[in-house]
């Protein structure tokens, strides 16, 4: 039997290696795409009612010729001025500033978080597919396994795995930024809460990723970020000539 000989259990152990590799990965991507998921259905709620705000208020033109009519027929004829003001409202509308903000920054983080999710559905298709089986005797395995592993190191396969944390991250700090500026154009009691909390979150993550790099036994690691904090602990605690 090929499988118990010293290549059968080479090509076993090597295998088992990779599959607990590529699985911690997969099942990560699978919980990304999920909260992608969930997090791009509440963000397109709150994407549909601000766009309202780049628009005219069609219900208060409305009100206006409404209340024009009622006034009397013949002051709304000796006065056809009233009608071409209430007609060229579209032209001269404009719309507040921080609802521009709002939702570019709303969209950017839709279309971030939308792309981090196809993207991730594209690398669990890459991960899976280096695990094929096209061989079946243990030299061939482990030929062709010593083939494509380099290969998927090189074309950065991992890297993109492990940069999709990072994406959905950036995504909902444009949220988070949004929805201070949201909230404080509305009532400034509820932006003045809000604010101090999305600061608190983004300390607190721009801490876990500062903190490894100066600090090897710090827990807050990564795998993206993990080559960078290493880079950073070399440089600062290389010993000097």
């Amino acid at each position: 039997d090929a499988s118990s000989t010293g290549w059968g259990l080479l090509e076993k152990t090597v295998r088992g290696y990779d599959e607990d590799e590529i699985k911690s990965r997969t099942d990560n991507i699978d919980t990304l795409l999920l909260f992608a998921g969930l997090y791009a259905a509440i963000l397109a709620a709150f994407s549909v009612v601000s766009l309202t705000f780049l628009k005219p208020d069609t219900g208060q033109q409305t009100v206006a010729l409404l209340q024009q009519l009622v006034n009397g027929s013949s002051d709304f004829t000796s006065n056809p001025g009233r009608q071409s003001d209430a007609t060229s409202d579209d032209d001269d509308f404009k719309p507040p500033g921080w609802a521009v903000r709002v939702n570019v920054l709303w969209f950017a983080s839709l279309v971030i978080s939308l792309s981090a999710a196809s993207l991730g559905i594209l690398v669990r298709q890459w991960l899976v597919e280096s695990l094929a089986r096209t061989y079946k005797s243990p030299q061939q395995l482990l030929r062709a396994r010593q083939y494509r592993d380099p290969a998927t190191r090189r074309w950065l396969v991992t890297h993109f795995a492990d940069a999709l944390p990072m994406l959905l991250e950036f995504a909902l700090l444009l949220f988070f930024a949004g929805l201070c500026e949201f909230t404080a154009a509305f009532n400034p009691s509820v932006g003045h809460t809000t604010w101090p909390l999305v600061t608190g979150w983004g300390f607190l993550l721009f801490a876990s990723f500062i903190l490894p790099c100066f600090f090897p036994h710090c827990p807050y690691k990564t795998n993206f970020l993990y080559e960078v904090a290493s880079f950073i602990r070399r440089e600062l605690y290389a010993p000097t000539i």
